[in-house]
């Protein structure tokens, strides 16, 4: 395919004509273009409160609660790691560090089966009635612990 030279020719002239007419026009600097206002810097400071408005604001406010502590049952090496007693109806995390799965099973009632696989966590319901309440891994026999449920919640 030959393309005469005037062609080619006139085919550049128009690109680069059309290049130029996208420039400033001006001399080119490094600066950057001046950053536009913020709407912070247009408008007036609002005044702040006094110490006497933001003291009697805070003491208006009513005092959040704090929130309960998380009970947690911890198995690691085979081993229950719990707390003393737990209030009842209390939820219960528990938390497997080991690899193998476990489970906190009561050995006399059917008040909770909480079966966690290795390096998960779950929850359960601790028992509404005081009272002690043994329990034992089903996978591992030999892990054996006493879920004491106390009547202060």
């Amino acid at each position: 395919m030959n393309i005469p030279r005037s062609a080619l020719g006139l085919v550049l002239a128009a690109a680069l004509a059309g290049l130029a007419g996208c420039g400033s026009g001006g001399e080119p600097t490094s600066e950057a273009p001046p950053a536009e206002t913020s709407a912070a810097e247009t408008t007036a400071a609002e005044p702040e409160a006094t110490a006497e408005e933001t003291a009697s604001w805070a003491a208006s406010e009513p005092a959040e609660e704090a929130p309960a502590e998380e009970i947690v049952i911890t198995i690691r090496n085979f081993e229950y790691e719990m707390p003393d007693s737990v209030p009842a109806g209390a939820e219960i995390t528990v938390i497997n560090e080991d690899t193998a799965p476990h489970t906190v099973t009561t050995t006399e009632t059917e008040d909770f089966d909480a079966i966690v696989g290795g390096g998960e966590t779950t929850t359960f319901t601790a028992p509404s009635e005081p009272g002690d309440y043994p329990f034992i891994c089903t996978y591992h026999p030999n892990m054996t612990g006493t879920l004491t449920v106390s009547s202060d919640g």
